[in-house]
């Protein structure tokens, strides 16, 4: 994605971040019965109350979370997988970071004028089960720093360098509606035009910003199709955006699918940026961590024994 001072500052903090959204989040989870099972994996039961937290936590309104209860289900599946993982390699939480955690959350309640214990009952959480939650994110940063080396942060920065520098590129594209939703035979034929199109280009029989003002049926066509500068995600599709980082200037991507419609770009500049490897070592190693985490818990799920409760 492309970096900026202000997501570097937000990625790094995260985890404050987070921390704030759990402690919220205790005083809005009201399920009826909390300790109802909903799924046992490897013995461990996950519950009502579990199920409800992180609905609330990711913000599904109730009328959406019947059907969004199975991905729920697989999220806290995957959670416990991991936790299962680290006991197994007597990877602990820091218990003075616990401890600190564990005494904020307590404070917090305190200033809401409720009784930790009570509340932290209400949804069907005992300290252990409290303890548990908040240290499984503390276990697994500190697997992370033993796992994920230097040089293995060094690598992912200079194979994703023009993403994560700050790289702006300027470029221009040719857009073609599709009809929504779009069907097969309309995009072979959107796909087989602007192949067309190219052709003309490639060949020098019309310029990109000529085929641009003929062919584009975007606003950008008045100017010849300029899109102006961009970074690896925010102002386009993500599928255009990526297409054009992997371009050199003047080079011409072939046509490209996205939720809009069809695009052929031609990058016409490129601004490489100035954040070093210290300025995004934060965002790296969050990318790292999330595919480590996706990893393992794919791993841990070969043998693992998932026992799924019938919702009622």
């Amino acid at each position: 994605m492309s970096i900026s001072r202000a997501n570097l500052l937000k990625d790094r903090s995260m985890g404050v971040t987070g921390f704030a959204i759990f402690l919220q989040l205790i005083t809005f989870c009201s399920t009826n019965d909390p300790t109802r099972i909903v799924v046992r994996i490897n013995g461990t039961a996950i519950t009502a109350g579990d199920l409800e937290f992180t609905a609330v936590q990711r913000g599904i309104p109730e009328a959406e979370r019947g059907e969004a209860e199975p991905k729920l289900i697989d999220d806290l599946i995957e959670r416990q997988l991991i936790r299962d993982f680290l006991h197994s390699r007597k990877i602990a939480p820091n218990s003075e970071e616990l401890k600190t955690q564990i005494e904020r959350a307590e404070e917090f309640i305190k200033k809401r004028g409720e009784d930790p214990a009570a509340l932290l009952k209400k949804i069907g959480y005992t300290p252990e089960r409290l303890n548990r939650e908040l240290g499984l994110t503390l276990a697994w940063q500190a697997y992370v720093r033993q796992t994920i080396t230097p040089k293995q942060i060094k690598e992912y920065f200079e194979q994703h360098k023009a993403e994560l520098d700050g790289t702006q590129l300027r470029a221009s594209q040719i857009f073609l509606k599709l009809p929504q939703p779009a069907n097969e035979p309309s995009q072979a034929s959107g796909i087989q035009k602007l192949n067309e199109i190219r052709e003309e280009i490639r060949n020098q029989k019309i310029s990109f910003a000529e085929a641009a003002r003929k062919y584009s049926e975007a606003p950008t066509r008045d100017q010849g199709g300029d899109l102006g500068l961009f970074g690896w995600q925010g102002k386009l599709p993500a599928a255009v955006s990526q297409a054009a980082f992997a371009l050199k200037e003047m080079e011409l991507s072939q046509p490209i699918v996205s939720p809009f419609g069809l695009h052929l770009i031609q990058v016409t500049e490129r601004k490489t940026g100035d954040f070093s490897l210290e300025d995004v070592r934060g965002v790296i190693l969050d990318r790292l961590s999330q595919k480590l985490w996706k990893s393992t818990a794919e791993s841990s799920r070969i043998g693992a024994k998932i026992e799924r409760k019938v919702l009622p």
